[in-house]
């Protein structure tokens, strides 16, 4: 959970909160200003969320490459160790 995430939940409540409180006094602006902040809210959220999959997405790849690098390597010393020397006359 990132920032954006955490910002865009705490947005929403607020917002709930404000909306809420507007239909308790009967202000309608601010029972729209209270709904408005609990879309900014989620549309905040969502971004978070979006980097956290990119985040993890680019996580995994790292991991992949790593796992790659160490079987090729690891195939290398195989090939090295393992090698058979075939002579042609």
């Amino acid at each position: 959970m990132n920032d954006d995430t955490i910002k865009g939940k705490l947005q929403q409540i607020g917002g709930h909160i404000e909306e809420a409180a507007g239909a308790l006094v009967g202000d309608k602006a601010l029972q729209n200003a209270g709904a408005e902040d609990q879309l900014k809210g989620k549309a905040q959220e969502a971004w978070g969320n979006v980097k956290d999959a990119g985040n993890d997405l680019i996580d995994r790849a790292r991991a992949a490459k790593t796992d790659a690098e160490i079987k090729s390597e690891a195939a290398a010393a195989w090939d090295r160790d393992h090698a058979i020397d075939v002579k042609t006359d």
